[in-house]
């Protein structure tokens, strides 16, 4: 499916994905062509889930993965099946390339859908992540109780998300779905769920992402300003977001990863 065929809702929904405008989604694979892991910590969810002791058989789906880092990962380092859904097609590409270049393409799959769609099909997973797409489907409550859905009894569900900080107000619209903490895990386990870990992501790793993502952008932005002149303040305004974004995350905002055991 290619941009150019999504419906307006889904060109949405991609932009939504990046933090974008429509009109930039034709440049975001230029844009972000020196980003693979695209925001989430792999190594953080690797961990939590090695210390599930799941079986080698166990099947993992991996909602807006993407170029794939994610379950690339997991199947290099814990062998297990992972299925990659995303809406933007050129990253499903990628993410195949990936997989074969990474020696593992006989445990990834990955697809090209609406992950809203996708959770409404999908169904019995041993682990469902939600990774740097808290949007996506909802307020927190509202995303568990799709996620859930397609898992099986005493599944888990690995939700990267964040928290508010204690007197953070934020008044950014794209930040409405973050609560302070304990309206977060209120949310987490509002199906009757266990949460059984969490991680929270050092502000200094934070920092780091964030500064390492936004040069990376703001030296691609620069290029296309280069290119396309007429449509330079488009580019430059997708850096500056980043920044303010940027900004936001590390003042107001703590990273954390949740593994949520399906209990009901």
């Amino acid at each position: 499916m290619e941009y150019l065929d999504l419906s307006d809702y889904q060109k949405i929904q991609v932009a939504k994905g990046f933090d974008a405008t429509p009109e930039l989604i034709p440049f975001i694979l230029y844009l972000l062509q020196d980003l693979f892991e695209l925001g989430s910590s792999p190594e953080t969810i690797i961990e939590i889930l090695d210390s599930l002791h799941l079986n080698k058989k166990a099947k993992v789906l991996d909602l807006a993965c993407g170029k794939g880092a994610v379950s690339i990962q997991i199947a290099q380092r814990l062998g297990f099946s992972c299925k990659g859904i995303d809406l933007f097609k050129p990253f499903f590409e990628i993410a195949r390339e990936k997989a074969l270049e990474a020696g593992v393409n006989h445990l990834c799959q990955f697809e090209v859908m609406d992950i809203n769609n996708a959770v409404e099909k999908e169904r019995d997973y041993d682990v469902v992540i939600l990774a740097s797409a808290e949007s996506l489907l909802g307020e927190v409550n509202e995303a568990i109780g799709f996620l859930r859905k397609c898992i099986r009894k005493g599944g888990y569900i690995i939700y990267d998300g964040a928290y508010l900080n204690e007197n953070s107000i934020i008044t950014n619209p794209d930040y409405s779905v973050f609560k302070n903490y304990k309206e977060t895990l209120k949310q987490l386990t509002s199906c009757g769920d266990e949460i059984i870990s969490e991680m929270i992501v050092p502000s200094e790793e934070t920092m780091n992402i964030n500064n390492t993502y936004t040069d990376a952008i703001r030296v691609r932005a620069n290029e296309l300003a280069l290119i396309h002149p007429d449509k330079k303040k488009l580019f430059l305004s997708y850096v500056e977001k980043q920044e303010e974004e940027c900004s936001i995350i590390e003042k107001e905002i703590t990273g954390c990863v949740w593994c949520i055991k399906k209990t009901g």
